[in-house]
């Protein structure tokens, strides 16, 4: 690992070191590709050599607006750093220009204007003067009258139209001896100018000078003068490009032309010093020089050649150096490598030699650690053994316990069926011993479960095929669970498909099992108004049959699990014993098929069987079914107790239960019915809605319930002002003390495990009670005590909850604020304190054992006990004061409350003073 890491770090640093510096891009959109611009690349490029760090990219528009768009659009993606731009015409592309300006790229605009200032600097000659010189130099050319053709550049090109107004307006200027004919485009090109020369010469002959606005145009019209004749034509031109108006002079095409300066290295180094931030001048006009003749044309086209030779010689020079350097980058490269082989060829040697000297002590370690290890695998194997023997023990000890829990189960479960069908006890009594009568069922089907799956485990399990015709099993089978759908409100559908036959050979006990395992957990576990369907087919030499619901699911974490033995789930079985669906795999199994569930949580669930079809000669004669529809209903349907008659039910304290299990429901109705009016919760939230409604005296709750569980459902109840002075019993088959603390920390005023006896459960309600009524009870048996200070609640007269003390201390101050308002009503107080009227009265009588009316007499008359030892009021005032409309029928409630008139409260005062 450490030789990767020095690899990998010398790697890097050689990376590093042959990275080059991010060049600076420079992107230049010419308007054409005329003679005059491709000069001034080369001096752009002549200036790029020596300057290695800039990159320098040029593109022709051929001008064309659209392309010198879509050119300097490209320099704005590509990263470049600085455009230089000479606009094609000027109004067109300045908007483009304005735009990559505004968002932060510096531009430079050279040779020809944008139609305002948008751009960080501008390089171009005056032509405005070139166009005056030019006028002045046509006049020096003869005594006689001029007659003058201009040609132009392209309309709407700055320079075409600046050296336009500059000749125009010295010719206008001249006193009459010299005259514009004719002023014509030629759009700064030879073939447009000459065209338009032809055309003018053949009309006005008399034209004797000919002012084109570049050398390519002058030379156009030059040939078409010779063309209609014309030899002393005086042709003037602008540019003064060697290859092309230097060139015309000297030869004699053209009479003379105006230099019109290129500039490249100036315009280069202005665009390095705006992208390294250097100080630049805005704006820069270059002088234009003299006019060029005949006479001096020869010289300058000779000091141009010498500047081409020099040019040439700096880019040889600069190849041999780039090749120099090349060769040295090449070699250093060399040498850095021979350097790093070297290094790591004496990294790994030690390395090498480090892993042998570890190599030799860990094989000495490795060898200690394996006689070790021997030794510990031996013990784990005596422990094996001693756990598996253990282990069978254990489940020997079990199936013969199972065995021998058969005969009292019969014994019980012959005088429960008696007693079921006795006709001499009452309503509640037969609906206790139906709930017995079933659950001996159920726990006879579960030893029978036991035993088989002990056989399944010892390969015991015997296989008795018979052919049967399976449409008439299922169907049969399927009649016996009608009754318990119709009660329990589920659609119930069997679906057959169309086959030649349904006969195979089955061992139909065991199927019998396997169908009434998945219907039943369907049954169970599909909620009221859902649906359970069968289908069964066959395909491919297989019988399927498909068992779903839409019921609660099972989620994907335990139906990985739902076929292991001893496997519960609370979303599965919170309930169930765990070995049901692992028996019905092993039955499945025993007839060489298999089982498989799809689910959905929140949607439901398909248990699909595949068994092989296969034939025997031995037929089924006749088959008694296991399952009669009697057993089946009682098993699967929940035992409806009894409701008390309604007058039976007046007076009593009212107990709300909170279970999943109706059976346990109907328990503990049939516990209590007598002594309280019972309401029933099948789940926590359901219960939570009704004891905010009902506002019982006392609540049963079970912990283990889907969804909201018990503790969840008691730490709500507790934090709810309608609810949290109700006392909370906790049923719960967890019986450890970490379990119990948890209850107790959710509020929980009780615990009860169970299996639960009918006397504790009694008597534990009844304490709970009394427990909560204790104090006011006492307030009302002692009638010559004084009604507690109730603006200051005395925490030993008051339940030890800070809900319920913080409800009664707004409850006093929503009395206080309104204590002058003899109209204020029960609904309002409840409007106030955000409760119904029932709620409130319910609430305050649990608190005080006083009524809200009640309360709030006893309320007003204190406040009234103060004002009268306290002021000098009269009793007339304090009577409205504290909200009583009658002084009358405030002077009779004042004395049934403290035994003396309200003038005698007055007269004792005066005397103590």
């Amino acid at each position: 690992m450490k030789l990767f890491l020095y690899l990998f770090l010398l790697s890097a640093f050689f990376m590093t070191g042959c990275t080059e510096e991010k060049k600076v891009r420079i992107g230049v959109s010419q308007c054409s590709t005329d003679d005059w611009r491709m000069t001034l690349n080369e001096e752009i490029m002549r200036e790029e050599i020596f300057h290695p760090e800039v990159e320098v990219e040029i593109r022709s528009a051929d001008d064309n607006n659209a392309k010198q768009i879509a050119d300097l659009e490209y320099f704005a993606k590509n990263d470049f750093d600085i455009i230089i731009v000479s606009p094609n015409e000027a109004k067109a592309v300045t908007p483009k220009i304005k735009a990559l300006h505004d968002s932060g790229m510096p531009i430079v605009v050279f040779d020809r204007e944008a139609s305002e200032k948008c751009y960080s600097a501008f390089v171009g000659a005056d032509n405005h003067d070139i166009g005056v010189k030019a006028a002045q130099y046509a006049l020096l050319l003869s005594d006689e009258e001029l007659n003058i053709l201009e040609i132009t550049g392209l309309p709407g090109s700055t320079p075409a139209m600046k050296r336009g107004s500059g000749f125009d307006e010295v010719m206008t200027e001249n006193g009459g001896r010299a005259r514009i004919v004719a002023k014509a485009a030629g759009n700064w090109n030879y073939e447009d100018a000459f065209a338009v020369a032809d055309s003018i010469l053949a009309v006005h002959q008399e034209i004797n000078v000919i002012y084109a606005h570049n050398d390519r145009m002058a030379i156009g019209a030059s040939d078409a003068a010779k063309k209609h004749g014309i030899k002393d034509m005086k042709i003037i031109g602008v540019d003064g490009v060697p290859s092309t108006g230097l060139k015309a002079v000297a030869d004699g095409v053209i009479t003379a032309t105006f230099l019109y300066p290129t500039e490249g290295s100036l315009l280069f180094r202005k665009a390095l010093a705006i992208v390294n931030g250097s100080p630049f001048e805005e704006e820069t006009i270059i002088t234009t020089p003299t006019v060029v003749t005949k006479d001096n044309a020869e010289l300058m086209l000779m000091l141009d050649q010498e500047i081409q030779n020099e040019t040439r010689k700096v880019k040889t020079l600069k190849g041999q150096v780039d090749e120099y350097w090349s060769r040295h980058s090449a070699q250093t490269t060399v040498l850095y490598s021979v350097v790093a082989i070297l290094v790591l060829l004496s990294i790994l040697f030690y390395m090498l030699l480090r892993y042998y000297w570890a190599r030799k002590h860990h094989y000495a370690a490795i060898m200690a650690q394996k006689q070790q290890l021997e030794q510990q695998q031996a013990t784990l194997t005596s422990l094996y053994e001693q756990l598996r023997d253990a282990t069978q023990s254990k489940l020997t000890f079990f199936t013969n316990v199972s065995h021998d829990l058969r005969t009292p189960l019969t014994l019980i479960a012959e005088p429960v069926a008696q007693m079921v069908r006795a006709d001499n006890i009452t309503p509640q009594q037969s609906a206790m011993m139906r709930l017995a009568d079933k659950n001996v069922k159920v726990l006879m089907r579960l030893i029978n479960q036991i035993l088989d799956f002990r056989k399944a485990e010892n390969g015991k399990m015997t296989y008795n095929p018979v052919e049967t015709d399976m449409r008439t099993a299922i169907l049969d089978w399927s009649d016996a669970f009608r009754r318990a759908a119709a009660r329990k409100h589920l659609a119930f559908t069997v679906n057959i498909m169309e086959a030649e036959s349904y006969s195979m050979a089955v061992d139909i006990e065991k199927l019998e099992r396997i169908y009434f395992n998945l219907i039943s957990n369907a049954f169970k576990y599909t909620p009221q108004n859902g649906s359970v369907a069968v289908d069964m087919r066959q395909e491919n030499g297989k019988l399927i049959i498909k068992v779903s619901d839409n019921g609660q699911g099972i989620s994907e974490e335990n139906r990985k699990q739902i076929f292991e033995r001893f496997f519960r789930a609370d979303q599965v079985t919170p309930n169930g014993s765990g070995i049901g669906l692992a028996l019905t795999k092993s039955f499945v199994e025993l007839h060489g098929g298999a089982i498989d569930v799809e689910s959905t949580e929140g949607k439901g669930s398909v248990f699909t069987v595949e068994l092989p079809v296969t034939h025997v000669d031995k037929h089924l004669s006749s088959h008694e079914s296991l399952n009669s529809p009697d057993d089946v209903t009682e098993e699967l349907a929940d035992i409806e107790a009894p409701e008390p008659e309604q007058e039976e039910a007046d007076g009593r304290p009212t107990a709300l239960v909170i279970d999943d299990n109706a059976d346990i429901r109907t328990l503990v109705y049939g516990l209590l019915c007598d002594k309280y009016n019972i309401i029933q919760a099948s789940n926590g939230a359901q219960g939570i809605r009704m004891a905010s409604r009902y506002i019982p005296d006392i609540i049963i709750c079970d912990v283990m319930m889907p969804g909201t569980d018990g503790l969840e459902t008691c730490r709500h109840l507790k934090n709810e002002v309608t609810t949290s002075h109700i006392p909370v019993l906790l049923l719960t088959a967890c019986a450890l003390d970490e379990q119990r603390v948890a209850g107790y920390e959710c509020g929980a005023d009780a615990y009860l495990s169970k299996p639960f006896n009918s006397r504790v459960l009694t008597a534990r309600c009844e304490s709970l009670i009394l427990n909560r009524r204790r104090i006011s009870l006492q307030v009302t048996e002692d009638k010559e005590k004084p009604a507690p200070e109730l603006t200051k609640p005395d925490s030993n007269l008051l339940p030890q909850s800070d809900i319920d003390d913080e409800f009664y201390r707004r409850f006093v101050e929503v009395v206080e604020a309104e204590l002058g308002n003899s109209d204020l009503t029960v609904e309002d107080l409840g409007a106030k304190t955000g409760l119904s009227r029932v709620q409130l009265y319910r609430k305050i009588k649990a608190l005080t054992n006083y009524s809200p009316t009640e309360l709030l007499k006893i309320i007003r008359l204190r406040k009234a006990e103060k004002m009268l030892k306290s002021t000098r009021l009269t009793i007339s005032e304090v009577c409205y004061a504290v909200g009583f409309s009658s002084p009358s029928y405030f002077t009779k409630c004042y004395r049934e409350q403290f035994d003396e008139s309200p003038s005698d409260t007055q007269q004792r005062t005066s005397r103590m003073k």
